[in-house]
Protein backbone atom coordinates (compact mmCIF):
# COMPACT_ATOMS: atom_id res chain seq x y z
CA UNK A 1 0.00 0.00 0.00
CA UNK A 2 1.46 3.18 -1.08
CA UNK A 3 1.62 6.61 1.36
CA UNK A 4 -0.94 8.02 -0.94
CA UNK A 5 -3.59 5.50 0.18
CA UNK A 6 -3.24 5.60 3.99
CA UNK A 7 -5.54 8.03 5.86
CA UNK A 8 -3.78 10.67 7.08
CA UNK A 9 -3.01 10.94 10.97
CA UNK A 10 -4.07 14.36 12.90
CA UNK A 11 -2.66 13.80 16.44
CA UNK A 12 -4.82 17.12 17.66
CA UNK A 13 -1.88 18.65 19.58
CA UNK A 14 -1.56 22.54 20.77
CA UNK A 15 1.06 24.66 18.22
CA UNK A 16 4.58 23.61 18.86
CA UNK A 17 3.95 20.90 21.25
CA UNK A 18 6.29 17.69 21.23
CA UNK A 19 5.30 15.04 18.52
CA UNK A 20 5.09 11.72 19.65
CA UNK A 21 7.55 9.11 19.20
CA UNK A 22 4.33 6.74 17.57
CA UNK A 23 3.64 9.28 15.16
CA UNK A 24 3.88 7.91 11.58
CA UNK A 25 6.24 10.00 9.56
CA UNK A 26 4.33 9.32 6.62
CA UNK A 27 0.89 9.76 7.30
CA UNK A 28 0.68 12.66 10.14
CA UNK A 29 -0.57 16.43 9.89
CA UNK A 30 1.17 18.93 11.66
CA UNK A 31 0.39 20.80 13.80
CA UNK A 32 0.03 24.27 14.03
CA UNK A 33 3.86 26.32 15.22
CA UNK A 34 3.86 28.61 18.00
CA UNK A 35 3.00 31.92 16.94
CA UNK A 36 5.32 34.73 15.80
CA UNK A 37 7.86 35.84 18.23
CA UNK A 38 8.05 39.46 18.73
CA UNK A 39 4.47 39.43 16.32
CA UNK A 40 4.42 42.99 16.98
CA UNK A 41 7.50 43.85 15.26
CA UNK A 42 7.57 40.65 12.70
CA UNK A 43 4.09 40.47 11.29
CA UNK A 44 3.80 43.73 9.41
CA UNK A 45 7.43 42.33 7.54
CA UNK A 46 5.89 39.15 7.31
CA UNK A 47 3.12 40.02 5.82
CA UNK A 48 4.19 42.13 3.02
CA UNK A 49 6.81 39.73 2.29
CA UNK A 50 4.33 36.69 1.84
CA UNK A 51 1.59 39.12 -0.15
CA UNK A 52 4.56 40.52 -2.15
CA UNK A 53 5.90 36.71 -3.49
CA UNK A 54 2.64 35.20 -3.55
CA UNK A 55 1.43 37.83 -5.85
CA UNK A 56 4.47 37.34 -7.95
CA UNK A 57 4.36 33.88 -8.20
CA UNK A 58 0.84 32.81 -8.00
CA UNK A 59 0.88 32.59 -11.77
CA UNK A 60 3.95 29.57 -11.77
CA UNK A 61 2.95 26.13 -11.43
CA UNK A 62 3.77 23.37 -8.97
CA UNK A 63 4.84 26.17 -6.44
CA UNK A 64 4.56 26.55 -2.86
CA UNK A 65 5.38 29.46 -1.10
CA UNK A 66 4.37 29.64 2.80
CA UNK A 67 5.98 30.93 5.97
CA UNK A 68 5.20 30.20 9.67
CA UNK A 69 4.40 26.84 9.31
CA UNK A 70 6.69 23.67 10.26
CA UNK A 71 9.82 22.59 7.56
CA UNK A 72 10.34 19.14 9.02
CA UNK A 73 13.79 18.00 7.34
CA UNK A 74 14.35 14.22 9.11
CA UNK A 75 12.15 11.22 8.80
CA UNK A 76 13.35 9.55 11.65
CA UNK A 77 12.89 12.79 14.04
CA UNK A 78 9.52 15.05 13.59
CA UNK A 79 10.70 17.02 16.39
CA UNK A 80 13.76 17.91 14.16
CA UNK A 81 11.48 21.02 12.40
CA UNK A 82 11.97 24.66 11.94
CA UNK A 83 9.20 27.01 11.11
CA UNK A 84 10.84 29.66 8.48
CA UNK A 85 9.35 33.47 8.17
CA UNK A 86 8.96 32.93 4.19
CA UNK A 87 10.21 29.54 2.28
CA UNK A 88 9.22 28.81 -1.39
CA UNK A 89 9.83 25.36 -3.17
CA UNK A 90 9.56 24.97 -7.05
CA UNK A 91 9.01 21.83 -9.25
CA UNK A 92 6.96 20.33 -6.18
CA UNK A 93 3.10 18.60 -5.66
CA UNK A 94 1.69 21.21 -4.13
CA UNK A 95 -1.62 19.40 -3.56
CA UNK A 96 0.19 16.53 -1.57
CA UNK A 97 2.31 18.69 0.50
CA UNK A 98 -0.94 21.11 1.48
CA UNK A 99 -3.04 18.81 3.52
CA UNK A 100 -0.22 17.75 5.85
CA UNK A 101 0.01 21.60 6.95
CA UNK A 102 3.86 21.56 7.05
CA UNK A 103 6.57 20.61 4.38
CA UNK A 104 8.21 17.50 5.08
CA UNK A 105 11.12 16.97 3.12
CA UNK A 106 10.35 13.51 1.86
CA UNK A 107 7.21 14.18 1.07
CA UNK A 108 7.92 16.62 -1.14
CA UNK A 109 10.64 14.62 -2.55
CA UNK A 110 13.38 17.88 -1.78
CA UNK A 111 13.96 20.89 0.53
CA UNK A 112 12.42 24.43 -0.15
CA UNK A 113 15.15 26.29 -2.42
CA UNK A 114 14.42 29.93 -0.55
CA UNK A 115 14.22 30.90 2.97
CA UNK A 116 14.20 34.12 4.69
CA UNK A 117 14.29 35.04 8.41
CA UNK A 118 13.01 38.19 9.48
CA UNK A 119 15.22 39.66 12.40
CA UNK A 120 13.87 39.62 15.89
CA UNK A 121 15.31 40.44 19.51
CA UNK A 122 14.15 36.58 20.36
CA UNK A 123 15.66 34.73 17.60
CA UNK A 124 18.24 37.16 15.73
CA UNK A 125 21.55 34.96 16.80
CA UNK A 126 19.87 31.93 15.84
CA UNK A 127 18.97 32.77 12.68
CA UNK A 128 22.73 33.96 12.10
CA UNK A 129 23.99 31.00 13.66
CA UNK A 130 21.61 27.48 14.29
CA UNK A 131 19.95 27.84 11.40
CA UNK A 132 22.68 29.05 9.20
CA UNK A 133 24.08 25.75 9.66
CA UNK A 134 20.94 23.57 9.63
CA UNK A 135 19.32 25.47 6.56
CA UNK A 136 22.54 24.36 4.41
CA UNK A 137 22.15 20.93 5.80
CA UNK A 138 19.42 20.41 4.90
CA UNK A 139 20.03 21.54 1.56
CA UNK A 140 18.01 24.55 1.48
CA UNK A 141 19.34 26.29 -2.52
CA UNK A 142 19.36 29.98 -0.76
CA UNK A 143 19.05 31.33 2.85
CA UNK A 144 18.38 35.22 3.77
CA UNK A 145 18.36 36.96 6.73
CA UNK A 146 16.40 41.01 6.97
CA UNK A 147 16.52 42.46 9.87
CA UNK A 148 14.31 45.70 9.68
CA UNK A 149 16.75 46.85 12.65
CA UNK A 150 19.46 47.73 10.19
CA UNK A 151 21.60 45.56 12.20
CA UNK A 152 20.43 45.39 15.89
CA UNK A 153 19.50 41.86 15.79
CA UNK A 154 21.07 40.35 12.54
CA UNK A 155 24.54 41.04 11.73
CA UNK A 156 23.57 43.09 8.65
CA UNK A 157 20.49 44.59 7.22
CA UNK A 158 19.96 42.53 4.69
CA UNK A 159 22.04 39.24 4.08
CA UNK A 160 21.71 35.94 2.14
CA UNK A 161 24.00 32.41 1.61
CA UNK A 162 24.25 30.56 -1.50
CA UNK A 163 24.58 27.09 -1.32
CA UNK A 164 27.67 25.69 -2.51
CA UNK A 165 28.94 21.95 -2.02
CA UNK A 166 26.84 21.18 1.19
CA UNK A 167 27.88 24.84 2.38
CA UNK A 168 26.87 28.64 2.57
CA UNK A 169 28.64 30.82 0.71
CA UNK A 170 27.61 34.88 1.49
CA UNK A 171 26.38 36.21 -1.74
CA UNK A 172 27.79 39.84 -2.42
CA UNK A 173 25.65 42.98 -1.32
CA UNK A 174 26.32 46.64 -2.18
CA UNK A 175 25.00 49.66 -0.22
CA UNK A 176 23.87 52.03 -3.11
CA UNK A 177 23.94 56.05 -2.37
CA UNK A 178 20.54 56.23 -0.62
CA UNK A 179 21.16 53.69 1.69
CA UNK A 180 19.90 50.90 0.41
CA UNK A 181 21.54 47.74 0.25
CA UNK A 182 21.10 45.39 -2.80
CA UNK A 183 21.70 41.44 -3.24
CA UNK A 184 20.44 39.61 -6.17
CA UNK A 185 18.30 35.90 -5.48
CA UNK A 186 19.51 33.74 -8.21
CA UNK A 187 16.97 30.96 -7.17
CA UNK A 188 13.95 33.99 -7.39
CA UNK A 189 15.38 35.69 -10.49
CA UNK A 190 14.75 38.82 -8.10
CA UNK A 191 17.25 41.59 -6.51
CA UNK A 192 16.16 42.10 -2.58
CA UNK A 193 16.61 45.56 -1.37
CA UNK A 194 16.65 46.71 2.03
CA UNK A 195 15.13 50.11 2.43
CA UNK A 196 14.29 52.63 4.81
CA UNK A 197 13.50 48.81 7.20
CA UNK A 198 11.56 47.17 4.75
CA UNK A 199 12.35 45.01 2.38
CA UNK A 200 11.66 45.32 -1.07
CA UNK A 201 12.00 43.33 -4.72
CA UNK A 202 13.49 44.43 -7.82
CA UNK A 203 12.42 41.95 -10.83
CA UNK A 204 15.33 42.55 -13.20
CA UNK A 205 12.78 41.72 -16.31
CA UNK A 206 10.36 44.38 -15.98
CA UNK A 207 13.15 46.67 -14.28
CA UNK A 208 10.53 47.82 -11.66
CA UNK A 209 10.00 46.82 -7.83
CA UNK A 210 6.82 44.20 -7.22
CA UNK A 211 3.63 45.96 -5.66
CA UNK A 212 3.17 44.77 -2.37
CA UNK A 213 -0.28 45.08 -0.90
CA UNK A 214 -0.51 48.64 0.12
CA UNK A 215 0.74 49.59 -3.64
CA UNK A 216 -1.81 46.64 -4.80
CA UNK A 217 -4.64 48.33 -3.15
CA UNK A 218 -3.19 51.82 -3.88
CA UNK A 219 -3.40 50.70 -7.37
CA UNK A 220 -7.13 49.12 -6.96
CA UNK A 221 -8.52 52.25 -5.26
CA UNK A 222 -6.81 54.62 -8.21
CA UNK A 223 -8.47 52.12 -10.74
CA UNK A 224 -11.78 52.60 -8.60
CA UNK A 225 -11.74 56.44 -8.65
CA UNK A 226 -10.57 56.77 -12.57
CA UNK A 227 -13.48 54.59 -13.41
CA UNK A 228 -15.79 56.21 -11.01
CA UNK A 229 -14.96 59.72 -13.08
CA UNK A 230 -15.52 58.14 -16.25
CA UNK A 231 -19.03 56.89 -15.23
CA UNK A 232 -19.56 60.40 -14.18
CA UNK A 233 -18.43 61.82 -17.23
CA UNK A 234 -20.28 59.00 -19.06
CA UNK A 235 -23.54 60.30 -17.27
CA UNK A 236 -23.20 63.88 -18.03
CA UNK A 237 -22.54 62.85 -22.11
CA UNK A 238 -25.81 60.92 -21.62
CA UNK A 239 -27.73 63.82 -19.98
CA UNK A 240 -26.46 66.54 -22.62
CA UNK A 241 -27.26 63.82 -25.16
CA UNK A 242 -30.92 63.41 -23.87
CA UNK A 243 -31.27 67.34 -23.62
CA UNK A 244 -29.85 67.56 -27.33
CA UNK A 245 -32.59 64.79 -28.51
CA UNK A 246 -35.13 66.66 -26.92
CA UNK A 247 -34.27 70.18 -28.50
CA UNK A 248 -34.27 68.12 -31.97
CA UNK A 249 -37.13 67.21 -31.05
CA UNK A 250 -38.95 70.34 -30.35
CA UNK A 251 -37.57 71.91 -33.53
CA UNK A 252 -39.00 68.88 -35.44
CA UNK A 253 -42.53 70.14 -33.47
CA UNK A 254 -42.27 73.13 -34.49
CA UNK A 255 -41.29 73.01 -37.77
CA UNK A 256 -44.07 70.35 -38.25
CA UNK A 257 -46.64 72.80 -37.46
CA UNK A 258 -44.97 75.96 -39.37
CA UNK A 259 -45.63 73.65 -42.43
CA UNK A 260 -49.31 73.01 -41.17
CA UNK A 261 -49.92 76.68 -41.27
CA UNK A 262 -49.02 77.26 -44.81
Amino acid sequence: MTTETLALQSLDLEPGAPIPDWADPDRFISNDPPPLPDAMHQEPHFTDVMSTLRRHLRGRPNTLISGDSHLYYDRDSLNSRYEPDCYIAFDVDVDTIWPRNGYMTWIAGKPPDFALEIASKTTGQRDMVVKRRDYARIGIREYWRFDPTGGEFHDAPLGGDRLVDGGYVPIETTTAPDGSIWGYSAVLDLWLCWDSGWLLFWNPTTRSFLRNIDAADDDRQAAEDALAITQDELAVTQDELANAQETIRQLRAQLGQSDLGH
